[in-house]
């Protein structure tokens, strides 16, 4: 059965209320799924995520600018002379354009390596989205577990209020003493101190959690919660033979990012040792379409056109030395690959036992809830019983209270373990990357 949590911005409402005002503001209701969506769409890590993946998109989609040679233009004038009568002076005027590429033969491999980014980019997109609606998720069932913590308070001040006022009675008639009456006024005040402070508390976490999805709330507007610990605790678990776990392990948002950082190692590696061992292609293209020079003493001029197109190899010659700097770079890449591939190992294993701990948590749960309902059913029956007793006058204050106490510690137990239940499957999901 479900129930709306309604929180009331108290602050709000209390002003409200001394000027003698009503909101028009309609309600807000918030679902599970309300809340993911807007988390997803303001929160920063979110945000932030979707800038990376575009940076990583756009170098893979201008790969092409390897290719792209340098281009430059210039034009030039200048007059030159002698300082004896018999030197020729003369004006000078000329354009050019120069282009000068220099393509090395691990282009191939940077290339290879941007779309390994960019994969990889959307893979670490992908996994933020999952990571933070598994954070708000938990958060979300933990503010209904809160507003149970509030209900059980409020019924217990409802309780200690029925008995203080039976004790009254009681005490009217002779039948209880003046410090059954002073025992039962205590309780009552009590159950209203802790439920002022059940409230404070599940009123700061509200407010924490609207901040965290973005969601605004308008001066004097109410805000709803809906849903319920059981519509959420009865969820399918996972069928994991042995094959589907060792595929689940492979898949892991943890195993994908070693591998990601690991295949990126390696094509980075591929590209220094091509770049290092096989020569570099140059080509350059110069073309001057006017060039003109006047000479002031014949007062005669001359233009003319050119244009060069050359072509090279270049060889580094001190990477072929054995402990030149580029070996070593690679030495350094070969033992962080092997580094990784241990990491890969041991990351594993670390999934795989994490993967059946949870499993065996949930297991461990969903027992303990079964015998946590029981237990509740229980206590609530045997509070009933000890209610009536009370009024018949054949159990005593003390003995109402203990029971009344046990009642209120079952019904937290309970929904403690539907939490706990709840956050281990959603542990589980993010763990595996579902």
């Amino acid at each position: 059965m479900k129930q709306k949590l309604i929180i009331i911005v108290l602050s709000i409402l209390f002003a409200l209320n001394s000027f003698g005002e009503e909101t028009q503001i309609p309600d807000k209701t918030i679902d599970v799924e309300t809340a993911v969506q807007s988390a997803l769409q303001t929160h920063l890590s979110v945000r932030q995520s979707e800038i990376q993946l575009e940076q990583a998109k756009r170098k893979y989609a201008h790969a092409w600018n390897n290719f792209l040679p340098s281009l430059s233009a210039n034009i030039s004038g200048g007059a030159n002379g002698g300082l004896t009568s018999t030197a020729t002076n003369a004006l000078t005027f000329s354009t050019g354009i120069n282009a000068n590429l220099n393509i090395s033969l691990g282009v191939g491999k940077k290339i290879a390596a941007l779309k390994a980014a960019y994969e990889s980019g959307q893979k670490d997109y992908e996994d933020t989205v999952r990571e933070i609606e598994t954070e708000i998720r938990k958060s979300f069932y933990s503010l209904l577990y809160m507003q149970g913590q509030v209900d059980i308070s409020r019924s217990s001040v409802n309780a200690n209020e029925a008995q203080y006022n039976q004790t009254k009675i009681k005490k009217s008639q002779g039948l209880v003493t003046e410090l059954d009456l002073l025992t039962s006024q205590v309780n009552y005040e009590s159950a209203k101190i802790n439920l002022r402070n059940t409230e404070k508390a599940y009123f700061t976490a509200t407010f924490k959690f609207l901040n965290e999805i973005g969601i605004n709330v308008e001066p004097g507007q109410r805000v709803s919660f809906e849903g319920s610990l059981d519509d959420y605790v009865n969820a399918n678990d996972f069928e994991l033979s042995q094959g589907n776990l060792d595929e689940l392990i492979e898949n892991s948002p943890a195993i994908r990012t070693i591998k990601n950082t690991l295949n990126k190692n390696k094509l980075s590696r591929s590209q220094l040792t091509l770049s290092a061992y096989l020569p570099n292609i140059m080509l350059s293209a110069n073309i001057s379409p006017y060039s003109y020079s006047y000479n002031l003493p014949n007062k005669m001029g001359s233009k003319r056109d050119s244009w060069s197109v050359s072509a090279g190899l270049s060889f580094a010659l001190d990477n072929y030395i054995p402990g030149s700097a580029v070996r070593d770079n690679i030495a350094d890449m070969d033992d962080s690959i092997k580094t990784l591939e241990m990491q890969l190992d041991k990351k594993r294993q670390q999934i795989k036992t994490n993967i059946i701990e949870i499993l065996n948590e949930i297991e461990i749960a969903k027992e303990g809830l079964e015998n946590c309902r029981l237990n509740s059913e229980l206590a609530k029956k045997s509070y009933e019983m000890a209610e009536i007793a009370y009024k018949n006058g054949t159990k005593d204050l003390n003995s109402l209270q203990a029971i009344h106490n046990a009642y209120s510690n079952a019904e937290l137990q309970y929904k403690n373990q539907q939490l706990s239940l709840i956050n281990s499957r959603l542990t589980l999901k993010s763990l595996i990357g579902k």
